[in-house]
């Protein structure tokens, strides 16, 4: 049980880098007040949350009416999410971006950098009760939270954000893949 826990805030760890590139991508492109920081750092947190919510849900939901999910199934889709974060990495070349903040901009950009959770919370929390999924999801959504606004207090030291952005994604792809490996031959 105690590695299950070292695993999801692991992957809310790598999922959230995601989430903190982006944020600091905003940060150095967009002037934010104070009221616009929160309402991003609790998109990004909110949008982890629901989605892992909703992956562990349907996870649960198939492996207890369908299939059974298996560990091999489980592991690939981990190491599937860590590429896609790899390839983030590698082709991500801007540096800083403005946006207009209103509410859909909030949305969609909780939504981007969030639905990476959707498979995470599919593979990793479909064998907990509803009550573990739930407390899981908001693990991954609070940690999130606060590596958005980590990224928010950090941006004003870092000057080179394209760097930092690739190499976000590059730690958060690692991780999740040697988690997924993990997962396989558990």
């Amino acid at each position: 049980m105690e590695g299950t826990k070292i695993n999801i805030i692991l992957v809310a760890l790598a999922l959230a880098f995601d989430a903190a590139g982006v944020t600091m991508a905003i940060g150095c492109g967009t002037k934010t007040n104070l009221k616009e920081k929160l309402e991003i750092i609790f998109s990004f947190g909110f949008f982890q949350f629901a989605f892992a919510l909703f992956g562990g849900i349907i996870g649960n939901y198939i492996d207890a009416n369908f299939f059974r999910i298996s560990n091999y199934f489980s592991g690939t889709i981990i190491i599937f999410l860590g590429f896609i974060l790899l390839r983030e990495g590698y082709k991500n070349g801007e540096e800083c971006i403005y946006r207009k903040l209103n509410f859909w901009t909030l949305i969609v950009l909780g939504i981007s950098v969030s639905i990476d959770a959707l498979g995470a919370g599919f593979s990793l929390l479909f064998k907990l009760n509803y009550l573990l999924i739930l407390k899981d999801s908001f693990i991954i959504g609070l940690i999130a939270a606060l590596m958005t606004f980590a990224a928010f207090k950090i941006i004003n030291y870092i000057k080179c954000i394209a760097l930092v952005e690739k190499y976000a994604d590059y730690l958060g792809g690692i991780i999740l893949i040697l988690i997924g490996i993990n997962i396989l031959f558990i």
